[in-house]
């Protein structure tokens, strides 16, 4: 009983070193993340609208659609990463599309769960995007029409959701039936330079900030994940503590009771 205690006492503090790094890189990611998140969904919006009044980019594209899980490399990050690969595995049974899976986590993720889907593997640190890594990822997504990325977003501290957004511009901006009675002329604009110049830029420069914003994020959410599983694990393990000194009172009450009565006993034999 006692080595367990001492046991459970020495991974407490392991833990609470590791509840200490996570919630400094949380620190480190949450300001600059959410400061960037109102801003590119704004801007998100405007590419949307870009879209809307050029359905046609001049760009040459590989195929339609592809979908994007970012995953994570290690465990340890709660349930934020397989409630995000709920949500792409719904998105895919559902609808066609290239996959990517960015994350080791991922790849055992996919062989257990849809060991029948094939995909493109790519590697991204869980702590920080280097940007020869990511230019890799954007040269294979710029390929396609529409990029819709699965991952992790922070809400609060224990409250963290999986979310698809489209970086591509689809689906951000989507005129209601009543709207498109009337026709396009209310949604037009006059662009300077050319809408397709404007439209290449966003598809060849914004499309890799809004994508690595969404890794970013992923960032966020999986350290606060981690950082309420470890407090949780903190918890539990004061708790199994607690269980054990309180079997450690129990126990020593019995042996000094056995003691008492030994003694009784052995008054009663010279008496």
């Amino acid at each position: 009983m006692v080595n367990e205690k001492l046991g459970l006492i020495e991974i407490k503090s392991l833990v609470e070193a590791y509840e200490e790094i996570a919630a400094g890189k949380m620190q480190d990611v949450r300001t600059a993340v959410l400061t960037a998140r109102e801003f590119l969904q704004g801007l998100a919006e405007v590419f949307g609208e870009v879209k809307f009044n050029y359905k046609t980019s001049r760009i040459v594209k590989k195929g339609q659609t592809v979908a994007v899980w970012i995953s994570a490399n290690a465990g340890l990050y709660g349930d934020v990463v397989g409630k995000s690969f709920e949500l792409f595995a719904d998105y895919l049974a559902k609808n066609r599309a290239e996959v990517v899976v960015v994350g080791r986590l991922g790849t055992k993720m996919m062989a257990d769960r849809l060991p029948k889907v094939l995909y493109n593997y790519y590697d991204l640190e869980d702590d920080r995007v280097e940007a020869e890594d990511l230019v890799l990822i954007m040269r294979y997504l710029l390929q396609y029409q529409k990029i819709v990325v699965f991952y992790g977003q922070f809400k609060s501290l224990v409250n963290q959701v999986p979310v698809a957004t489209s970086v591509s511009g689809d689906e951000i901006y989507q005129p209601s039936s009543a709207e498109a009675s009337e026709g396009q002329a209310r949604h037009q604009y006059l662009f300077e330079p050319k809408i397709a110049d404007v439209l290449e830029f966003f598809e060849g420069q914004m499309l890799t900030t809004m994508f690595e914003q969404t890794v970013h994020e992923s960032q966020l959410a999986k350290f606060a994940s981690r950082l309420m599983s470890l407090d949780t694990a903190v918890d539990n393990i004061n708790k199994k503590v607690g269980q054990l000194n309180q079997a450690g009172v129990r126990l020593k009450h019995r042996l000094d009771g056995r003691k008492q009565l030994s003694r009784i006993a052995g008054m009663s034999l010279w008496s």
